[in-house]
């Protein structure tokens, strides 16, 4: 029997992927309100995830969440790791967004203040 295919690394792996797929529905989920539900948290990552991929169930979306999983399939992992990206790019965009909204509101002259607009 090899070191490399020993049943505890079978395991040790298998534990990693757990981790990583349970971090990355966490980035998935995003910001958690104060009093909110977990199942609220975990229908929108359902609600992410089935718009890229029909054969997310909530019960996949759950098993994942508790590292409950058998075994995590790269596809999922990559699911994820897009839908995470996407949340961040949207939230750039957003935030460059309000930032030229910001400049425009600061540099066209109010008419409050009396400022010749030429």
């Amino acid at each position: 029997m090899s070191v490399e295919n020993s049943p505890k690394n079978v395991e040790s792996s298998a534990m990693q992927d757990a981790d990583l797929a349970a971090s990355l529905l966490d980035e998935v989920i995003g910001i958690r309100g104060i009093r909110e539900p977990v199942k609220s948290m975990l229908e929108r990552a359902y609600s992410e995830l089935r718009k890229r991929n029909n054969a997310w169930t909530r019960r996949r979306v759950r098993a994942v969440f508790n590292k409950e999983a058998n075994r995590i399939d790269y596809r999922e992992i990559e699911e994820m790791r897009a839908v995470a990206e996407a949340r961040k790019q949207h939230a750039a965009y957003r935030e460059e967004t309000a930032r030229i909204t910001a400049l425009a509101f600061i540099r066209s002259p109010s008419p409050d203040r009396g400022l010749d607009p030429r």
